[in-house]
């Protein structure tokens, strides 16, 4: 496990900023409320997605699709632009390092990271890691579980009657074990995005970047050939234990730390910092601009785009009602008195917001000949009640009265049954109901 130095610098401070309000973020929004609800919230056995007072259900899978593209394709163009901005900014890997390291520093000072370290210290550290690997743990699964539910079952000892304690352990001792044994290796060895990271990047790309134009050759001893001091902190403060100077590496993060290292060497010479965030085109050709307009970032930028658009359009004009409509398979259709023909339907109905609804069934629109037909279903005026966020199934039957004697066997109609909310008529399905006549 590496053990970096603590270094203080513009990069450093502003990660901190960013880091902050990342945990500001993950730690406020499973607490959040909107019309009484949580904010976000994945409710797996319920088969619910909550977000910004809206409820997505599984028929909705693809916006799941669309945000997966959405972040493969951000992940893309941002990375195309400025590197791997998402591995040394806003990584939780890099992020929860950071924080255990801030506690490392604090209980341990200068004996952070040594094997002299005082054992009353080091246990101290350790039960600290511990309650932070918990409450990390616990928020993951307050997107989850309601985090005032498990809050209040905590609090009158009766977690013990959910599974979700066990998924809460199994994370803190993830989380814990990640942290003290796995680290660095993580990023070098298992992270994906590390591996494919040099066929999104290329020599225009902002990065971080070692001067070797200027460094090269190495002060050695005493004798001073380039810029290079020769000091190692920039390998000192890497948390992932690489040298920059060696030249693009799989285990570089992109953090920054080692800017900020050789700025105050630097500076000690009078000279700029030979690592800084720039483009090995202009390492190479002095006095160029960086090209932010390249093919890949006009490619992945436009489907960016494109994609957030579509996505956009989408939500806009998304209805919170779902339904579906089947042909009763119990109940075959029948020939009643007067020539009319009686077909049955189970309805499955959806009320996707926070409010009960008054919907209204009735034929949208009739292509056969078969007019008028009736459609008997709930209350009166065909109006049925559906509380909020729930489900109900009701069996609709269809009527074509005065059928004439040459298409009474005829094997099938099709019309559309219409659904829409009576104290918001912008909110309403159609669907496809084939009305099965009857076998001579």
């Amino acid at each position: 496990m590496v053990i970096s130095r603590h270094v203080s610098g513009k990069f450093r401070n502003t990660r901190y900023l960013v880091e902050a309000l990342l945990f500001l973020v993950y730690f406020t929004l499973p607490w959040l409320r909107m019309e009484g609800k949580p904010i976000i919230l994945l409710d797996i056995p319920a088969r619910n997605f909550y977000l910004l007072g809206s409820i997505y259900i599984p028929q909705e899978v693809y916006f799941l699709l669309l945000f997966l593209i959405l972040m493969g394709l951000s992940l893309f163009f941002f990375t195309s632009l400025i590197g791997r901005v998402w591995c040394g900014w806003a990584c939780p890997q890099t992020i929860f390092t950071d924080v255990f390291d801030i506690f490392g520093h604090l209980i341990l000072r200068k004996k952070y990271g040594k094997k002299d370290a005082p054992v009353f210290r080091k246990v101290l550290l350790h039960i600290v890691w511990i309650v932070v690997s918990f409450v990390g743990a616990f928020h993951f699964i307050a997107y989850f579980n309601d985090a005032y539910d498990m809050q209040k079952d905590f609090l009158s000892l009766a977690s013990h009657e959910y599974i979700y304690p066990y998924f809460i352990l199994f994370f803190t001792a993830t989380l814990y074990l990640d942290m003290t044994v796995v680290r660095e290796q993580f990023c070098k060895l298992a992270c994906p995005y590390a591996r494919f990271q040099t066929i999104l990047m290329d020599n225009h790309t902002y990065n971080v970047i070692y001067d070797h134009k200027r460094g090269e050759p190495r002060r050695n001893k005493k004798e001073k050939i380039g810029d290079c001091t020769a000091c190692n902190m920039c390998l000192v403060v890497c948390p992932t234990g690489i040298d920059i100077r060696e030249g693009t590496n799989v285990g570089c993060i992109a953090c920054g730390k080692c800017v900020d290292a050789c700025t105050i060497q630097m500076a000690k010479e009078n000279k700029k910092t030979l690592i800084r965030y720039d483009s090995e085109d202009r390492v190479e050709k002095k006095n160029t601009k960086i090209k932010w307009i390249r093919p890949r970032t006009v490619l992945y930028g436009s489907l960016l785009l494109l994609i957030s658009s579509l996505a956009v359009f989408l939500i806009s004009t998304r209805v919170p009602l779902f339904i579906n409509a089947q042909p009763d398979r119990n109940i075959a259709p029948m020939v009643i008195p007067g020539n009319k023909v009686r077909s049955f339907y189970n309805v499955k109905i959806r009320n996707m917001t926070y409010k009960e609804q008054n919907l209204k069934f009735e034929i949208d629109n009739n292509t056969t000949k078969l007019t008028p037909i009736h459609l008997l279903v709930g209350g009166e005026n065909s109006v049925v009640k559906i509380p909020e966020n729930s489900m109900m199934e009701v069996r609709v039957i269809l009527e074509t009265p005065n059928l004439p004697e040459e298409e009474k066997y005829r094997k099938v109609f099709k019309v559309w049954l219409k659904v829409s909310d009576m104290d918001n008529p912008r909110v309403y399905k159609r669907n496809e109901l084939p009305i099965l006549l009857p076998n001579g």
